[in-house]
């Protein structure tokens, strides 16, 4: 599946293109008011389609993510057991004989893909997503930290 900011780039793209191109369904010679209904429908056409993707990656993101929405609220023996397979150099991307300094750019590095403003334009359930992966390194780097 693509990554909805390549799928919104050339969504917007396709939108542009059928504004400018001559030919339309309806043609814009017959007044501009009247020309310009085909092309809003294909811009709501193409707003849904691409909402209806977000909220499709969203949930393939969720479940890929070990779905942590259905655990939220689970019993602590999960917790603990989420716990004992948690993997800071995994989450990290990095070696277990990394320096001080590895670490830290390492963790830069991942916070700046799942922070809030970098996902601030995608929808409510990668919002989320995006605030797990960030709370995981967050928690992966105090721990390599100590």
């Amino acid at each position: 599946m693509m990554d909805p900011r390549n799928l919104k780039k050339w969504l917007i793209i396709i939108a542009v293109l059928y504004l400018v191109f001559p030919r339309d369904l309806i043609p814009d010679f017959l007044g501009r008011g009247l020309g310009l209904i085909d092309d809003f429908l294909l811009i709501a056409l193409l707003s849904t389609f691409y909402r209806n993707r977000l909220r499709k990656y969203a949930a393939r993101a969720t479940q890929g993510s070990g779905g942590h929405d259905q655990r939220e609220g689970s019993s602590r023996t999960q917790a603990a057991a989420s716990e004992s397979s948690f993997d800071p150099y995994e989450i990290l991307s990095i070696d277990s004989s990394a320096s001080r300094e590895e670490i830290q750019s390492a963790y830069r590095a991942r916070m700046q893909e799942y922070h809030p403003d970098k996902v601030a334009h995608l929808g409510e359930e990668l919002q989320k997503v995006a605030h797990r992966k960030a709370v995981e390194i967050q928690q992966a780097y105090e721990r390599l930290r100590k």
